[in-house]
């Protein structure tokens, strides 16, 4: 399945409200640099799929650095619980790409 480049990039702002509504939503102070983290790396999603290389290099922050980030940490709560899942749906797409 080949996905087109404005397809990412819609579900790529549809992961960013959902991750932006989380942060505001969180009431764990502990979490709210994750969700700066995570927020920073959907800004370099963005300019991947404006770059040379849009799909590959989206792959590459996709599966190389950010499913890494969210196996690694936790957020917690329901806030948490929605923005996993919003990436989760979003890399999916990414890497059936």
């Amino acid at each position: 399945m080949t996905t087109n480049i404005a397809d990412l990039e819609s579900a790529l702002a549809t992961y960013i409200r959902i991750l932006s509504d989380s942060a505001t939503r969180t009431r764990r102070a502990e979490d709210r640099s994750k969700y700066q983290i995570h927020l920073a790396a959907s800004a370099r999603m963005f300019a991947a799929l404006r770059g040379e290389r849009p799909i590959h290099d989206l792959k590459t922050l996709v599966v190389a650095e950010e499913r890494r980030g969210y196996g690694w940490g936790y957020l917690a709560d329901e806030a948490g619980a929605r923005a996993e899942a919003a990436f989760d749906q979003f890399a999916l797409l990414v890497e059936a790409s």
